[in-house]
Order: structure tokens, then C-alpha cells, then sequence
């Protein structure tokens, strides 16, 4: 009777909380055309990129990309494959899974809004779903949130600190 009704006390625990969103968002005084050119610029992402780095910003939906994850001393901790779920003007999500589908994945967005002319607010997000999620919130999710606004307030220092340039970085 013990192990049944553990079995049902741990089945609700995953039922409820097997997703999590984690979010952070930041206005950067610049031009909504500025920024995205600053975040689609892959080949400067080693001046101000503290969470990944990519070869070449993805060109279409469906795509695989490979993604490095930094650790806080910027070395990779570890490469994932995610698929492109949704690219837009301004607008970025990729989807990742850890080994199988259910375990434990996530939708990582980047959502680029004109505030005004020389204003652009950057929201940072990932829903996390699967089995794992309750467990990992702690050494996995709680990091990610911290990981995010430090990029965040690297990519607005950056952006804040360059003159655009359209011809400075080709997307290919």
C-alpha cells in the first residue's frame, strides 16, 4: 500500500510540475534594426555572448544549428543541437531536447520589440517541459535565469556602445 501510494504522490509531482518558464527582459537604447544586426552578427558574439555561441545565425525554420552553451568563465560546459521552431524579423526560437523527447526539453526564445525609434526591448525566455524538469529547476532552470540576464546586459552594453554599420557583418 506504501509503494502505491508513492507511486501516485510522485505521478502528481510530475504532473504539476513538469514545466517551468523562466524569463528576463531589458530595454536597450537603440534602434530595433541596430540590435538585431548586433544579435544576427554571430562573428561578434565572442565581444559580448556570455551564454553561446553559434557558427552562423540560422537561415530558416526547421533548421539544426549547433549551439555552445558557456559556463560564468566562458568555456563551453556543453553543445547542444536544437531545431529552429520559429525566425522572424526580430523574433528567434530553437528547440532542444535532452537525449529523448519528454525528458526534459526546451523552447528558447529571443523576441526583439520597438519600443521607439531609438529604444528596443529584448525578451529572453525558455519554456522547460518533461520528467525531469521538478529536478533539475534547481542546477539547471535557476542558472539559465541568471545566464540570460547576463547576456542581456551584455548584448545592451555592446549595442549601446557601436555606431551601425550595415556593412559590418553579412548575414549569409
Amino acid at each position: 500500500m506504501k509503494i502505491v501510494f508513492a507511486i501516485v504522490i510522485f505521478s502528481v509531482f510530475i504532473l504539476l510540475f513538469h514545466h517551468k518558464r523562466i524569463e528576463k527582459k531589458i530595454v536597450i537604447n537603440q534602434s530595433i534594426d541596430h540590435v538585431w544586426q548586433d544579435f544576427t552578427c554571430t562573428s561578434s558574439y565572442p565581444k559580448w555572448n556570455t551564454l553561446f555561441g553559434i557558427d552562423r545565425f540560422p537561415t530558416h525554420v526547421g533548421q539544426q544549428i549547433s549551439v555552445d552553451l558557456y559556463n560564468e568563465n566562458k568555456k563551453v560546459q556543453f553543445t547542444m543541437q536544437p531545431i529552429i521552431k520559429k525566425l522572424d524579423k526580430y523574433h528567434l526560437e530553437w528547440e532542444g531536447k535532452l537525449y529523448i523527447n519528454g525528458l526534459f526539453n526546451g523552447r528558447h526564445q529571443f523576441i526583439f520589440t520597438k519600443i521607439d525609434a531609438n529604444t528596443t526591448q529584448l525578451v529572453q525566455a525558455e519554456d522547460f517541459n518533461g520528467l525531469l524538469v521538478p529536478f533539475l529547476n534547481y542546477f539547471v532552470i535557476r542558472p539559465t535565469k541568471l545566464n540570460f540576464d547576463r547576456m542581456n546586459k551584455s548584448l545592451k552594453k555592446y549595442s549601446e556602445d557601436q555606431t551601425l554599420n550595415k556593412d559590418s557583418c553579412k548575414i549569409s
